[in-house]
């Protein structure tokens, strides 16, 4: 949710539960402009937070659209209560993924708590003595990369990108793809009537398009003359991991993620309202395809 309208968003999320204090709103739109200082985001979202046995993990994402083939470039900040300070997580290490997947338990909220030490250097072998006229220029070594424990704030950096990418979600029409291939806001969105609120295949996934015939439809053009380009999520795996609801109204729709216990997403029917956030505790819920 855009980090200007994060009272009036979460308070369409009370049909969830999800609420933030007051303490938490003053100190999240402070802490959320001061990304700006850093650098010229075209948006700042409020992403959600991460619960820890000792403290929370507030996390925030920038976007930027311009420049960007088929998809804006997110980037995540994150900080806790200590200090309200947004600092940026580093990219992901594939290789951390068993790891994270070992690790599937709650957070302390200490980012630099050791999960696994890093093994320790091998001794490296002795070496002859090389021609004191060789140049220094003609090798070829690589430079060894020393290796690093994984940290409490490594497996943030994952779960919180795994979780973005099978959860971050809108409505069909909030956005279009330009001529040249740019994604951007849909300045003629006017939101899903009602009916169409109701439907699960009127909601796509927020990422880079990954179902095979919405890739072919980008790469014919096609996407340029409709709305519905992105991945659906009534095709995420398994079937009923998503479960939709509406208020008594019948205009306020709120969508729950099973696999990721804590992520909602809301669209206001007839108006551009929506968004989408995570109060959970980071852990995926593996057991889902048997409790189906």
């Amino acid at each position: 949710m855009l980090h200007n309208q994060i009272s009036d968003d979460v308070s369409l999320l009370w049909p969830t539960g999800i609420c933030l204090n007051l303490d938490e709103k003053m100190n999240l739109k402070l802490a959320l402009l001061k990304i700006h200082e850093v650098e010229d985001f075209e948006e700042v979202l409020f992403w959600g937070k991460i619960k820890g046995s000792t403290r929370d993990y507030y996390i925030a994402q920038s976007l930027n659209y311009r420049g960007h083939y088929e998809f804006p470039h997110k980037r995540f900040f994150w900080c806790t209560s200590q200090n309200w300070r947004f600092s940026e997580l580093s990219a992901i290490n594939p290789n951390d993924k068993e790891l994270v997947e070992r690790f599937n338990i709650n957070f302390t909220g200490e980012p630099e708590k050791v999960y696994v030490e890093a093994p320790p250097e091998a001794e490296e072998e002795v070496k002859e003595e090389e021609p004191a006229d060789k140049d220094s220029l003609a090798s070829t070594e690589e430079e060894k990369i020393p290796p690093k424990n994984f940290v409490e704030l490594d497996r943030l950096a994952y779960v919180i990108r795994a979780i973005d990418h099978d959860c971050s979600i809108v409505p069909q029409g909030a956005f279009r793809m330009t001529p040249s291939h740019e994604l951007t806001r849909n300045k003629a969105f006017e939101g899903l009537t009602g009916g169409m609120a109701k439907d699960m295949k009127n909601y796509l996934h927020f990422r880079n398009v990954q179902q095979s015939e919405k890739r072919e439809q980008l790469d014919r053009d096609d996407a340029l003359f409709t709305y519905d380009f992105l991945d659906a999520i009534e095709k995420d795996k398994p079937a009923g991991c998503w479960s939709l609801q509406v208020d008594p109204s019948g205009t306020l729709a709120t969508l729950r993620n099973f696999l990721w216990p804590g992520y909602f997403a809301f669209h206001l029917a007839n108006t551009q309202r929506f968004g989408g956030i995570y109060m959970g505790d980071g852990i995926k819920n593996s057991d889902l395809p048997f409790m189906l």
